[in-house]
């Protein structure tokens, strides 16, 4: 009650404050543990006026504000926050991996998607997550190493956005990130706990530089070959793709433990899509609006509300504090993944109808037959659903709107290491297998050139006057979709406000199997879950009537700034 009344306080006096915040850990599960200690210059909430940023990591959310209040747009301020994230934050995401951005231009009132997903290599056989018994392999044995590795995408992408609605000059924008960088950071502790438990890194790289970290936390840490591929690409960004980083890349994929087939034209040729955001309006007049495939995020968090507006209706009308039934949105949660699962690929590849997914008479049907016959399967992989990545978004002076995820995919991805930057797994996204049990093809199997189905979902929903309401995302591999869900039905139909919605208990059900974060949550459900942290990082910017106000996930090391 106290964290609620003291966030209302922020409201009208825009004050700002710190909080500290203690997490338990499950280091068998969990890919990127939660942080020991929340460093108290953290800000985790504020209220601005004019423009606001709010990041994974506040040396991130420092550098953003200063590209902000010199003027520069979201898309500015997003490529710096990328690139300091990928040296502050290199387990969850960086220029080895990629992002999805959704992009609200208020002169234009365009809603656009810039969509940064690895593709697989031109030369990728269909079995390459298979054993030699033609079984799927074990996570990591497909996962560590070069076979798991989709082209690079995420410099590709800040760069055609930025072509597009950038101001300031590419180098001025990377010149910052390249001072900090040659200076040194403190490690946080999230990168400090993730090394402490990492088994695989070390292994492959016996006197890898971050050995240092684990040695000497407290110290400062400078990743020098990181500053020279800075410096390298603010001068030409396509020395990534075409020079000897893009040599030192496929080196390493090609003959590293586990080799994949990745090539230089691969990397040549990588475009990235800018396409109309996936936007759909609920009943109460709020739309909504996100990336379209092969990120599943937005179909899934849509086909989940319809379902909660049509379930709880009656009740959302009637009852003035309704709390909702979470055995029901439970269910609800393992139904979206089972349609995910069955229905949802690169639409490149398959033919995907996303308006008949999209029809509430088909989903409450398809539901209520789920409910009646639903068994729990065997969850093969907690690190394919709880896996890594990072988010971020913000507001500029002219009020545009950028919602960003981008990953690595597994916590240091395939721990490949090059240029100072760690390589994807993001090729794991694909089904390990062609065919399911019924011997049919799978739609999300691996393909040659093909993108791996993603659960990223940096979303913004626009109020009934189509003004900007507010804008959340997190990350969390699969598990995404269940943070959103829930942060956007406390906000969008149980009236909590922003703080609430991040704070209160995150829950998962996936093949049967539910994990929550709390005791007392269990105490309600028909069928035990299992309790767990479920380390979400979400971020939201809400605009209020005096400005926007936003928060940082307190489960994670983020930071809110603003002016």
């Amino acid at each position: 009650m106290k964290k609620k009344i003291f966030f209302f306080l922020t409201i009208f006096f825009f004050l700002l404050t710190n909080i500290s915040y203690t997490n338990d850990i499950y280091p068998y599960i969990q890919p990127e543990i939660a942080s020991e200690k929340i460093n108290e210059s953290h800000l985790r909430y504020g209220a601005y006026k004019k423009f606001v940023v709010v990041t994974a990591n506040d040396y991130a959310t420092k550098i953003g504000y200063k590209i902000l209040k010199k003027g520069g747009t979201v898309v500015d301020a997003a490529i710096a926050i990328q690139l300091t994230l990928g040296l502050v934050e290199p387990q969850s995401s960086g220029l080895g991996g990629g992002l999805f951005m959704t992009y609200y231009n208020k002169k234009t009132g365009e809603k656009l998607v810039y969509e940064g997903r690895e593709r697989a290599p031109s030369n990728m056989k269909s079995d390459v997550f298979l054993d030699d018994n033609g079984m799927p392999k074990d996570f990591f044995k497909a996962a560590i190493g070069g076979a798991s590795v989709g082209v690079p995408s995420t410099l590709k992408t800040l760069h055609e956005i930025h072509n597009h609605y950038g101001k300031l000059q590419w180098e001025e924008i990377i010149k910052p990130v390249i001072e900090l960088s040659e200076d040194g950071f403190f490690p946080p502790k999230r990168l400090v706990n993730a090394l402490k438990k990492e088994k695989f890194l070390f292994d492959l790289y016996p006197n890898s530089i971050f050995k240092q970290i684990i040695e000497n936390p407290e110290q400062k840490f400078k990743n020098h070959e990181y500053t020279q591929t800075l410096i390298k690409i603010s001068k030409n960004f396509l020395d990534f793709y075409n020079k000897d980083i893009a040599t030192k890349i496929v080196q390493e994929v090609r003959e590293s433990k586990n080799p994949g087939s990745l090539s230089l034209k691969d990397l040549r040729d990588y475009k990235p899509q800018k396409t109309k955001a996936l936007c759909f309006y609920l009943r109460n007049n709020f739309e909504l609006c996100g990336p379209n495939l092969p990120s599943s995020g937005t179909i899934c968090i849509i086909q989940a509300l319809i379902i909660f507006e049509d379930i709880f209706s009656e009740k959302l009308k009637t009852e003035k504090n309704f709390k909702p039934d979470l055995n029901e949105i439970l269910d609800i949660l393992d139904f979206i993944y089972s349609i995910r699962d069955q229905y949802l690929a690169d639409q490149e590849f398959e033919e995907i109808n996303v308006k008949d997914l999209l029809d509430r008479r088909y989903l409450i049907k398809s539901y209520k037959s789920f409910k009646k016959n639903k068994t729990e399967l065997k969850v093969e992989n907690f690190d394919e659903i709880f896996s890594s990545t990072s988010h971020f978004s913000l507001v500029d002076n002219y009020q545009n709107v950028l919602s960003v995820t981008s990953s690595i995919e597994s916590s240091f991805g395939s721990r490949l290491f090059t240029n100072g930057f760690f390589l994807n797994n993001q090729l794991t996204d694909f089904s390990f297998s062609s065919l399911d049990n019924s011997k049919e093809l799978i739609k999300n199997r691996p393909e040659a050139k093909k993108r791996p189905l993603s659960s990223m979902s940096p979303i913004i929903i626009f109020d009934k006057k189509k003004d900007f309401f507010l804008t959340v995302g997190s990350p969390g591999g699969k598990a995404i979709i269940a943070y959103v869900f829930k942060a956007l039905i406390s906000v969008l139909f149980l009236n909590l406000d922003i703080f609430e919605a991040i704070e209160n208990p995150n829950y998962i059900k996936i093949k049967g199997k539910t994990f929550i974060e709390n005791v007392e949550q269990n105490k309600t459900l028909i069928n035990k879950g299992m309790v767990r942290e479920l380390t979400s990082g979400l971020a939201i910017i809400a605009n209020k009537k005096n400005g926007f106000l936003a928060v940082a996930d307190p489960r994670r090391d983020g930071s809110v700034r603003g002016n």
